[in-house]
C-alpha cells in the first residue's frame, strides 16, 4: 500500500465498460467492468450512487433504456442481497458508456493523518458525469456557411431593391416597405450585406 498525503486523486475518463452491476441495500452500486485509458481497456471496478447512474443513463440516450428497465425490475423484485445484474449475459457483451466525461476519485482510508490508497487503480468512485458536446460534422459546417451566404445575398438584393425604389422617387418609408425592410434591424443587416458584397 502506498501512503500519500491528503491531496486530491481525482481523475477523468471518457469511456467505461460495464459487465455486471451489483445492487445491495445501500445507496451505492458497484460496476464490474473496464476503463478506457489512452485507447486501451483496463480491468477496473466502479462505485457510484443512483443520482450519477441516472445521469449516465440520461446522457447515453435511448441505447441504454434496456439497462434502466433491468435495474428497476431488479430493485422491485430484489430477492437476494447483493443482487447481480449480468449485462454481459443479457446483452451478449459488456455495455460501453462513452461520449461523456466521468469524474473519478480513488477510494482511500485515513490512518494516523495519512491517506492510504488501497485499490492500486483497480477501483474508482464515479462522483460526477457530464455530457460531451457533440462534434460538429464538417458537412454540417459547410451547409451552415452556405445558408448564411445565401441569406446575406438575399439581404443584399433587398437593399438593392430599396435603392431602386428610391431612384423611382418613392419616399423613404414606401421604399423600405416595398423592399420588405421596415424592420430597422433587417434594414441595417441588409445594408451591411450590400456593403459586404462590394457595393
Amino acid at each position: 500500500m502506498n501512503k500519500v498525503k491528503n491531496t486530491s486523486t481525482a481523475a477523468k475518463c471518457q469511456a467505461i465498460s460495464i459487465s455486471q452491476i451489483i445492487l445491495d441495500e445501500s445507496n451505492f452500486l458497484t460496476f464490474w467492468g473496464y476503463i478506457q485509458q489512452e485507447g486501451t481497456w483496463h480491468r477496473c471496478d466502479f462505485v457510484t450512487n443512483y443520482d450519477v447512474l441516472n445521469d449516465i443513463l440520461r446522457y447515453s440516450g435511448h441505447q441504454n433504456d434496456g439497462i434502466q428497465m433491468s435495474i428497476v425490475q431488479h430493485l422491485e423484485d430484489m430477492r437476494h442481497i447483493p443482487e447481480i445484474i449480468d449485462l454481459e449475459a443479457t446483452h451478449g457483451e459488456a455495455v460501453v458508456l462513452e461520449n461523456m466525461s466521468f469524474q473519478l476519485s480513488r477510494p482511500r482510508l485515513q490512518q494516523r493523518g495519512n491517506w492510504i490508497e488501497y485499490t492500486d487503480g483497480e477501483c474508482y468512485y464515479i462522483s460526477k458525469v457530464t455530457p460531451q458536446p457533440a462534434p460538429v460534422k464538417e458537412k454540417e459546417t459547410v451547409r451552415t456557411e452556405q445558408q448564411i451566404d445565401q441569406c446575406m445575398l438575399l439581404l443584399s438584393k433587398s437593399y438593392e431593391l430599396y435603392l431602386g425604389y428610391l431612384e423611382l422617387e418613392f419616399d423613404e418609408t414606401a421604399a423600405r416597405q416595398e423592399a420588405n425592410l421596415l424592420d430597422d434591424l433587417k434594414y441595417t443587416m441588409a445594408y451591411c450585406a450590400w456593403k459586404q458584397h462590394g457595393n
